[in-house]
C-alpha cells in the first residue's frame, strides 16, 4: 500500500521519510516547572577526545528558499561537534525551549495518538562544551556531514554525534529550514515546518515520490553550501551571519580533504545524493531511509554502508534494492532486528517514558531493543566505519557478524 493511502498521522513513518514527527504546527513551549528533570540522558562518548560545540547561522544570497513565499534566501542553522582538549564552558542543550515544546507533543502523538506535553526535553544536555576550544591536530580533523531524518532537528541523533566528535572527527548537523518541526535563529525566531502542509496536498503516487525527490534535491543542495562555507571558516573568515567569534583553533582544524556524510530516514536519502551531486564527499551511510531521487538507481563507486532497521527491505522500501544493487565501491549492508525506524532517533532514550503514556504503542516506532543497547550497537558500526575510511583506522566489526553484536545481521 503507498503511504498516501495511510492515515495521515502514520504518512511518513510509513513511506520511510519521517520519524513522525511533522505532523503539528510548531506551538509556543510550555515553561516546564522549576527543577524539572531531564526526559532522558545521551549516553557518555566513548572516545578518547572531550567534546565542544558551536553554532552557525548560515545564508546561502545564490538561493531561494523554495518552502516559503515570498520568496526569501535560503538560511540555515548549523552545529559543529569537535574534539577539545580543554573542556570549558557548559554543557550544550539538546533542544531549546521553542524547539522541546512541539517535538515532545509530537512524539507523545506518535506513539499514543494525543498530543501531550513531555516535560524535561528542554532540560536534556548534550556532552559537548559549549564554545570550547578546538583541540589542535596537524591537517585538521576528519568532517562528517549529518542530515536529520524529515521533521527533526539537527541535534536529533545526538548520540552518534558525538560519539563521532570523541573519536576524532568534526561532526557538522544541518537544520534543513522548513523541514525540521521548529528552529529556532539567533534573537529567538523560530521558523516552523511548512512542508507537512503541501504533503498532505498530495493524492498520486507519482507525485508523492517527485516531491520527495524535490526535497531530497534541496537537502543535497544544503549540504553543499554547507560545505562552501566550512572552507570559508577553515581559511580563518567568518561566514556567520551575526559574526560571532568561534573558538579558538577554528581555523586549520578541518581536514576538507576527507569529508563523509550520514542521515537518517530522509537524512539517508541526502547522504546518497549528496555523494552523487559532490565528489568532495568520500564516504557515506543511510540509517534507514527509502532513496528518493532521479540518481538513487544510479548508486555510488565510493564507500557506502546502508544500515537498515529490522523491518527494511527491499520490498517496503523505495529505491533500496536498485541502489544496494549499483554501489561500485567498498559497501556493506546492516540490519538491526528488532530496531525499527526511530531507533536511530534520540528519542529511543525515552522509551520507559513514552511507553508509560495512556495508549502508548512503541514497539512499531523503536522496536524491542532497550535504547542504551541501540545506541551502543549503532555507535560501533558508525564510528567504524568513519574511522575506516576517513582515519584508516581498521576494524574486524566491519568484516562479519560478531558475537559482541548479535542484533546485527549482514546482509550484503
Amino acid at each position: 500500500m503507498h503511504p498516501l493511502a495511510l492515515p495521515r498521522r502514520r504518512l511518513l513513518a510509513a513511506a520511510a521519510i519521517s520519524a513522525g514527527l511533522t505532523l503539528f504546527p510548531a506551538l509556543p513551549a510550555a515553561a516546564a516547572p522549576k527543577g524539572t528533570r531531564p526526559a532522558f540522558r545521551l549516553p557518555a562518548p566513548t572516545g578518547p577526545h572531550p567534546i565542544g560545540t558551536v553554532p552557525l547561522h548560515l545564508v546561502d544570497p545564490s538561493r531561494a528558499d523554495p518552502w516559503v513565499t515570498p520568496a526569501r534566501p535560503r538560511e540555515l542553522m548549523v552545529q559543529l561537534w569537535y574534539p577539545t582538549a580543554h573542556p570549558a564552558g557548559p554543557p550544550a542543550p539538546w533542544l531549546t525551549p521553542a524547539e522541546a515544546g512541539p517535538v515532545g507533543r509530537d512524539l507523545a502523538e506518535t506513539v499514543s495518538g494525543v498530543q501531550r506535553d513531555l516535560p524535561g526535553l528542554a532540560e536534556v544536555r548534550t556532552h559537548a562544551h559549549a564554545g570550547a576550544p578546538v583541540a589542535a591536530r596537524p591537517g585538521g580533523w576528519p568532517v562528517v556531514l549529518f542530515s536529520p531524518g524529515f521533521g527533526a532537528e539537527r541535534n536529533s541523533s545526538a548520540a552518534l554525534v558525538e560519539e563521532l566528535a570523541s573519536r576524532g572527527h568534526v561532526v557538522v548537523t544541518v537544520d534543513h529550514t522548513h523541514d525540521p518541526l521548529a528552529v529556532e535563529f539567533p534573537g529567538g525566531r523560530v521558523e516552523p515546518n511548512t512542508i507537512m502542509a503541501l504533503i498532505a496536498q498530495i493524492e498520486d503516487p507519482a507525485q508523492f515520490d517527485a516531491f520527495a525527490a524535490k526535497m531530497v534535491a534541496v537537502r543535497s543542495a544544503d549540504l553543499r553550501f554547507v560545505l562552501d562555507r566550512l572552507a570559508i571558516l577553515d581559511a580563518g573568515g567568518n561566514p556567520d551571519v551575526e559574526r560571532r567569534r568561534f573558538p579558538a583553533g577554528t581555523c586549520g582544524s578541518l581536514r576538507l580533504t576527507h569529508v563523509g556524510v550520514f542521515g537518517h530516514s530522509l537524512g539517508g536519502s541526502t547522504a546518497a545524493q549528496v555523494m552523487h551531486d559532490d565528489r568532495r564527499i568520500r564516504a557515506g551511510i543511510n540509517l534507514d531511509g527509502a532513496l528518493y531521487g532521479a540518481d538513487a538507481a544510479t548508486g555510488l563507486d565510493r564507500p557506502f554502508l546502508l544500515f537498515a532497521a529490522g523491518d527494511t527491505d527491499r520490498g517496503n522500501t523505495p529505491g533500496w534494492g536498485a541502489f544496494a544493487d549499483h554501489l561500485r565501491g567498498w559497501r556493506r549492508e546492516l540490519r538491526m532486528t528488532d530496531a525499527r525506524h526511530l531507533s536511530f532517533h534520540d528519542s529511543v532514550l525515552m522509551v520507559p517514558t513514552l511507553a508509560a503514556l495512556p495508549g502508548a504503542q512503541t514497539a512499531d516506532a523503536y522496536g524491542t531493543i532497550d535504547g542504551p543497547r541501540v545506541a551502543a550497537v549503532a555507535r560501533a558500526y558508525v564510528g567504524a566505519f568513519f574511522d575506516l575510511h576517513l582515519r584508516s583506522v581498521g576494524s574486524t566489526l566491519l568484516d562479519g557478524a560478531s558475537a559482541r553484536y548479535p542484533e546485527i545481521r549482514f546482509v550484503a
